[in-house]
């Protein structure tokens, strides 16, 4: 294995190394080839108008409709635009702008989902829809952007510098996903297209398949004289996808080695499964504008997902030496790990999973533009957006008899590089006359040892409301172009029922067959450990049908998973668009003020971890902050353009850290210093319903030279001074409202039970009880607001077609970018802290070629270490560090130009054509420590598509 991470280097260094070369020679040789062409390039209209003739088409259509908007912004900006009609260049929108300079994209289940933009993670960007900011389908804010069909977006633009008039915004930037304009776009089309997607990997579970298909039809039309336009889209998925994943325990050191090893470290426990998935999506587009007239523009778009997705896991859990199991002599060492051994009498746990997620998610939106004379303008959009998802997870566990009663097993490891271990089992985990339903484990709770499982079926409802007006006035001369005036009024509310509980066996018996008719046969579980397999059932219609007694968990961790959270946001903002010149250079740009006033209230519940000591709870803050913009464009010449950016942003924070709900007990001071000497005080942890943003004051430079519309190079320089971060502390909290009875066990007198649970005597010569009543305020461990730090950066890119540089290289052309960022946050003045998503090196490499109707185009994504968010086994968020990885697109196509099959296209792409690895390490500096390692096999899609104009 090191060997391969040796070759896995090399050949990240030369396919990186040969994108950055033919960059350079691009970006060097290219200004004389650019003077003989400098006055034939032709200039495109800009992204929204598609009214001029096209003449390219495909792979560089994309290209240089993103370049004209990149280049005709007022701000630092990023794009990706379809290369035709539904027909943007990836699979899904996130690896299309995870190839973007300065934005890097993490994987779930085999998907790039979620994007950090310029090293700051999901939480800190804001994602919109034609300009209106979208909720999310997960416990927080961050989109997930495979709700969204790439079939249906006509182009998406990442926003890297604010803008007061955008009144949606994050500190690392927004993407805006954008739908076709059919008034903009000018002609009638319809464009149908059809492919099937398959799996590399063969489906390891029963029932589960490795092939999909995907469909999509887009409609564009026009009526009464140009002045009503439709547009139509729908876009149906059915992908599956495999997942082989090993996960660590841990690694203690080895107490049971000989005395010369026992500072070596160990593996304490694998969780090794195959699992198989299936997603389904459908996905409607509409769009309706009328424009009768000069002065009135009013247009109405929808967007409609139906989102399922079920995965079925089958896990085999190895209890080793955090398991109490006997270590045999005759194992192996290395310098860090012992590296390979045997394990004896292994309660090994035999795991059926079931996940299974529903949501739909609904945006409207009606935005009305009337010009009451060539003065004066006015603006008036209405929009919403909500999202209802619910999850049924059922975890069911078998094994040979409760509690490791049955038959044990004799399990070898071997500890290879990177840290994964390999397991080798001697017990037949197949045979269904053997394997019953039970509690192997021993891990009880309500049900004890009738216990074989645990469910959880969050549901989860997110709505955002929005009204926006504004006013426009425009001036013939002078330093501004034009001033604008607005106000938007959001109301944003997201629940979250986060009910769980466990699963008990019928009877309260403490094994059981499993139903003849849930049974699905074997699974292959080689690498699993177990060379002849481990039993299949169907876990969820187990648990549908009633099979299993229920009883809800009321620890603290799942009475806190329920929560509400309100927020109002008012903003006003002034914003003036300057058109002039300075120090001799032309000079456009805007400047403005944002007052963003936030009244938000979370309410959950205090808790003790038991069903009498569940306490209503709510809090929450108002207040103000006023973030000013500046953006500032200096044509240094015709096609050189020089950037300037400044601005404060604010990133809301995240909402499951609002909740109010919050663990309590009571307890002897020992911090003095905290709410005073000889005092009894309340304790806790949990959520901070007066939490309030990030904020950072924002520096941003860049020049860009462009070719025309063909190609582009560009450097940038960036600078985030974050004034307020967030990070758990111990801060102080008012426990007004909570029953002592629950923190004390006593009665409603307060004088039965002490902290202690004994009745009658004291607990450090003093009644907790009594003290702890007079006195309720306390301490929480929760997200608060601290000192921040900086992130900085710089962004190097460039686009070049070849026949800028030689005319025989015509058809060809490189897209080569590469960011490097670093950041120092340090709130408690003591510890360095990580930022999430923040990746010290990230680089993507494009070459394509298209030409007389082929297109050919291979990518690189290569993103460094990073602390990622990565869903755990409950499916929250939480921050694990995930290792580097490259990440090898491609496609080819052919089209047909002329003749009677005109307008008929065929395309093979492939995406994670290495079957790059996806795993996690226990700490910063540990890469060996691995926790979670997964590989996805390759998706292939063949697809036929066909216009009509």
């Amino acid at each position: 294995m090191h060997n391969s991470k040796g070759r896995k280097a090399a050949y990240r260094s030369r396919l990186l190394t040969c994108g950055a070369t033919l960059a350079i020679v691009a970006a060097c040789a290219v200004p004389a080839a650019h003077a003989q062409d400098a006055n034939t390039a032709q200039q495109a209209p800009a992204a929204s108008d598609d009214t001029t003739t096209v003449v390219v088409t495909g792979i560089r259509k994309g290209i240089q409709d993103a370049i004209t908007a990149k280049k005709k912004s007022a701000q630092i900006v990023e794009a990706v635009s379809a290369e035709d009609i539904g027909k943007l260049p990836d699979q899904s929108i996130a690896e299309s702008l995870a190839r973007l300079p300065g934005i890097a994209a993490q994987r779930t289940n085999g998907r790039a989902q979620t994007l950090a933009i310029r090293g700051l993670g999901p939480d800190f960007t804001v994602t919109t829809l034609n300009g209106r900011e979208q909720v999310s389908t997960n416990d927080n804010r961050s989109v997930e952007f495979d709700q969204y069909p790439s079939e249906l977006i006509s182009q998406v633009v990442v926003y890297k510098t604010p803008n007061a008039g955008m009144t949606d915004q994050g500190i690392a930037g927004t993407a805006d996903l954008q739908t076709v304009r059919p008034l903009a776009y000018g002609k009638r089309a319809l464009a149908v297209s059809v492919r099937g997607e398959q799996n590399s990997e063969s489906a390891r579970i029963g029932g589960m398949k490795n092939t999909g298909n995907r469909y999509s039809l887009t409609y564009i039309d026009q009526f009464m004289d140009k002045k009503v336009g439709v547009a139509f889209g729908y876009a149906h998925t059915e992908s599956p996808y495999q997942t082989l994943k090993k996960e660590s325990w841990g690694y203690p050191t080895c107490s049971a080695c000989a005395p010369a090893d026992q500072n070596l470290l160990i593996t304490g426990g694998e969780k090794d499964a195959v699992d198989s998935s299936f997603l389904k999506r459908d996905g409607y587009m509409g769009v309706l504008e009328f424009k009768p007239n000069d002065q009135l523009h009013m247009t109405f778009d929808a967007y409609h997902s139906d989102f399922q997705e079920l995965q079925r896991i089958a896990r085999l859990e190895y209890p080793l030496a955090w398991g109490a199991n006997q270590l045999e002599p005759g194992y192996s060492t290395n310098s860090e790990f012992v590296s390979a051994g045997t394990f004896d009498k292994v309660k090994t746990v035999v795991e059926n999973y079931v996940n299974q997620r529903k949501d739909k998610l609904d945006a409207f939106g009606w935005n009305t533009t009337y010009d009451l004379n060539d003065k004066w303008s006015l603006m008036a959009d209405l929009s919403e957006s909500k999202v209802d998802r619910t999850d049924v997870q059922v975890e069911s566990t078998a094994g040979t008899g409760p509690n490791g009663s049955g038959a044990t097993d004799t399990v070898s490891f071997t500890q290879q590089g990177f840290g994964l271990t390999t397991l080798k089992s001697n017990l037949n985990y197949a045979d269904f006359d053997t394997i019953f339903l039970t509690d192997p484990g021993g891990w009880g709770g309500p049900l004890a040892s009738s216990r074989a499982g645990y469910a959880r079926e969050p549901h989860v409802t997110d709505k955002i409301d929005s009204a926006k007006l504004a006013a426009t006035r425009k001036f013939d001369s002078g330093f501004l172009s034009d001033i604008s005036v607005g106000y938007d009024h959001t109301e944003h509310r997201k629940h979250k029922d986060g009910i769980e509980g466990y699963l008990g066996l019928p009877g309260g018996v403490a094994q059981a067959s499993i139903p003849s008719q849930y049974r699905n046969g074997t699974t292959q579980a080689g690498f699993l450990g177990s060379s002849g397999g481990m039993v299949s059932y169907d876990a969820l219609g187990l648990y549908e049908s009633g099979y299993f007694t229920y009883v809800e968990e009321t620890a603290a961790s799942a009475v806190q998973k329920t929560w509400t959270v309100n927020e109002t946001l008012d903003t006003f903002y002034v914003k003036g668009d300057i058109d002039t010149t300075l120090w001799g250079l032309p000079v456009t740009g805007n400047m403005g003020l944002q007052s963003v006033h936030a009244n938000q209230k979370a309410t959950s519940f205090y808790t003790d971890g038991t069903a009498a000591g569940v306490t209503p709870q709510s809090g929450g803050a108002s207040y103000t902050d006023i973030l000013p913009t500046l953006n500032l464009n200096f044509q240094l010449a015709d096609d050189t353009v020089m950037r300037f950016g400044a601005g404060t942003t604010i990133a809301r924070p995240r909402m499951d850290d609002m909740a109010a709900g919050t663990s309590y007990s009571t307890a002897v001071n020992t911090n003095p210093s905290i709410i005073g000497a000889n005092k009894y005080y309340w304790s806790g942890g949990g959520g901070n319903p007066a939490l309030r943003p990030w904020k950072a004051n924002d520096f941003d430079l860049s020049v860009e030279h462009y070719f025309g519309r063909k190609g582009y190079v560009s450097g940038a320089i960036f600078y985030k001074d974050l004034t307020t971060f967030i990070y758990n502390q111990t801060v102080l909290k008012d426990y007004t409202g909570v029953d002592p009875s629950g923190a004390c066990w006593a009665d409603a007198a307060h004088t039965v039970k002490v902290i202690d649970n004994t009745v009658g005597s004291p607990y450090n010569g003093q009644w907790v009880c009594a003290q702890a009543d007079a006195n309720r305020i306390g301490t929480t461990s929760a997200q608060a607001n601290g000192h921040g730090g900086y992130i900085k950066g710089v962004e190097l890119t460039v686009s070049m077609p070849g026949e800028l540089i030689a005319p025989w290289l015509d058809g060809f052309g490189v897209i080569w970018s590469a960011s490097y960022n670093a950041s120092s946050i340090n709130p408690t003045g003591t510890n360095a802290y990580d930022v999430p998503g923040l990746s010290k090196e990230v680089m993507n490499t494009t070459l394509y070629y298209e030409k007389h109707g082929f297109s050919a185009r291979i990518s690189n994504r290569y993103r460094g270490d990073f602390l990622g968010e990565v869903p755990d086994y409950t499916n929250s968020l939480s921050n694990t560090w995930v290792h580097s990885e490259n990440v090898v697109d491609a496609q080819l196509g052919y089209s047909f130009e002329d003749g009677p099959l005109k307008n008929l296209a065929f395309s093979l792409s492939a995406s994670n054509i290495t079957n790059e690895p996806f795993y996690t390490y226990q700490g910063k500096g540990l890469p060996d420590h691995i926790l979670r390692y997964e590989k996805y096999g390759s998706t292939y899609l063949f697809g036929v598509s066909y216009k009509f104009f």
